[in-house]
């Protein structure tokens, strides 16, 4: 064994909670090389702020955190409101947002390619979450395939979200619970996702009646392409209305999703009058309840459902509860 790898073998120890019994000695001793991997997945298993401090432990340990921060794909955000709020960075905690914009900055500037970002939010003030994302949008190291979304309160649209989707439209092929506002905000004609999912509380419990259509208007506009989409709303949506069916159509969706606290309003209107949406497969209607309950809601839209989706083969009715 070389003797760099003999004083971090001693150093490593030395972090070690002492045993009242001897451990045998290891019939074969570790090289530098096997030394350093075993710092390098220790950095990547701890949050930031151990994995740091793991860097002053010996000189091999201190190449192994920047190798594994070059590793780094996922970048998790959370900003907790309690009676102080709390910005947890990939697992670290701190009540300071400079040091929370700093800990943004410095993982981005270590990555290679940050390909995931995971974004939870409570708090009401949403200045320090656009700092943040302001860091996501101008990082040269940043080529989001996926992107994941959950807040806390509704009637909050970040307009910066909407930057991030449009900066990484041509990489972006998963979205999960964005606000239907942030979607037709960086929605253009280069998003070609797997996977969309949005939801409606952006701008409220109960959007006004004409809020929400005009988003659709702008994502059919946008020329996006979703083929898997999921949406999130109190009431979900007709689907015989025409800027509903453009958008579906536009975006050439073959899975939908709807998942909803109330039956859609569906306008009433001739037979003859219910356009088609052809590339539809499978649909699955979710109510939310509080409990199970023995009857859906939902199946009384079972008719104009089979009506606008004629080639639909799955069509089904469930329930959703905490």
């Amino acid at each position: 064994m070389s003797t760099s790898a003999l004083v971090a073998k001693s150093d490593l120890l030395k972090q070690l909670p002492s045993c009242s019994y001897s451990v045998p000695a290891p019939s074969t001793d570790l090289d530098v090389f096997s030394w350093s991997r075993i710092f390098e997945n220790v950095a990547a298993s701890v949050p930031l702020k151990q994995a740091l401090e793991f860097k002053t432990l010996h000189s091999e340990a201190y190449y192994a955190v920047n190798r594994a921060f070059r590793r780094v794909k996922k970048l998790k955000i959370e900003i907790l409101s309690t009676d102080e709020t709390l910005y947890i960075i990939q697992d670290s905690c701190t009540k300071n947002p400079n040091v929370a914009v700093e800990m943004v900055r410095f993982v981005l500037s270590k990555a290679k390619k940050v390909s995931e970002l995971e974004l939870y939010f409570e708090d009401l003030d949403l200045k320090v979450l656009n700092r943040i994302l302001d860091e996501v949008v101008e990082s040269g190291n940043v080529e989001l395939e996926s992107l994941r979304v959950k807040r806390r309160n509704a009637g909050q649209s970040v307009t910066k979200i909407g930057d991030v989707i449009r900066t990484n439209s041509t990489t972006l092929r998963e979205i999960t619970r964005v606000g239907i506002s942030e979607a037709s905000h960086g929605f253009d004609d280069r998003i070609r996702l797997e996977r969309f999912g949005c939801m409606s509380f952006d701008i409220g419990i109960q959007a006004a009646p004409h809020q929400v259509p005009i988003h659709m208007i702008r994502i059919t506009e946008s020329g996006a392409k979703f083929s898997n989409f999921s949406y999130t709303s109190f009431s979900g949506f007709d689907p015989s209305e025409p800027i509903v069916q453009n958008m579906l159509d536009s975006a050439e969706v073959t899975n939908l999703k709807l998942t909803m606290m109330n039956a859609p309003v569906i306008a009433s209107r001739p037979g003859y009058m219910v356009g088609k949406v052809r590339r539809v497969k499978r649909v699955e209607l979710v109510e939310i309840v509080a409990e199970p309950q023995r009857i859906n809601k939902l199946v009384a839209c079972r008719h104009i459902f089979e009506k606008v989706f004629p080639n639909c083969h799955d069509l089904l009715f469930l329930q959703q509860w905490d």
